[in-house]
């Protein structure tokens, strides 16, 4: 499944003492590779989670388009990109995401549920759930997670509805080493059968296991 960018910006209205706009990423041309692992990599604020939030059809671009197999994500309407997204696209946010009302096991089928086969999902679930070491915990509230459990519950949603495009944003946040080594060996097996996968992050260990790695400089994606 092919994921591509033409030419896509971003830019924010700013009022204040001037009224202006801030350009958070310029244009930019953009394929992430199939059966490969792409690494971006930058300073706070240069636009990486602008970009990736664009490609992973959360953010409407304020130009450009965003291709999935041909298909402009944003031309879509909300409820078929979303189903779009869901069958095909495995999101990881950056920071510690979970429905407080809900246990592990039930946000890690969000994804399944919301679009039918949460049931045959299941088995699915605990074997994602022990791979990231926390299955003992399916039935606790998510709210009683730790930072790093929420990550680790966060890792297997995203990959519920078996994504053929994976898009992470400093997906070893608070993970220790072991945890994090686990975490970067997944994405890599599933980048060698054949996923596409795109990890934004800071840490150089996580560097070691990429393909291929870009960095974001002013919100302009020169290749490293």
């Amino acid at each position: 499944m092919k994921l591509s960018a033409e030419k896509i910006t971003r830019n924010y209205f700013r009022q204040g003492k001037g009224t202006n706009f801030f350009t958070a990423v310029a244009p930019v041309d953009f394929t992430l590779e199939e059966g490969k692992l792409t690494e971006l990599v930058g300073r706070s604020g240069s636009g990486k989670t602008t970009f990736i939030n664009m490609l992973a059809g959360l953010l409407t671009p304020t130009e450009g388009r965003v291709l999935l197999d041909g298909r402009d994500l944003y031309a879509m309407d909300d409820n078929e990109r979303s189903a779009v997204r869901s069958g095909s696209i495995g999101v990881i946010p950056q920071g510690q995401t979970g429905l407080q009302g809900l246990t592990v096991l039930e946000n890690v089928l969000i994804p399944s549920a919301m679009y039918g086969g949460s049931k045959t999902k299941t088995e699915l679930a605990h074997k994602l759930l022990e791979k990231m070491g926390i299955d003992d915990l399916c039935d606790v509230y998510s709210n009683e997670l730790s930072g790093g459990e929420l990550r680790r519950m966060a890792i297997a949603r995203a990959l519920i509805n078996e994504p053929k495009i994976i898009i992470a944003d400093e997906p070893t946040a608070d993970l220790d080493d072991d945890t994090t080594k686990q975490v970067m060996e997944l994405f890599k097996s599933k980048a060698t059968e054949g996923c596409s996968v795109l990890i934004v992050t800071h840490e150089r260990e996580s560097m070691k296991y990429a393909d291929l790695i870009y960095k974001m400089e002013n919100g302009k994606l020169p290749k490293e």
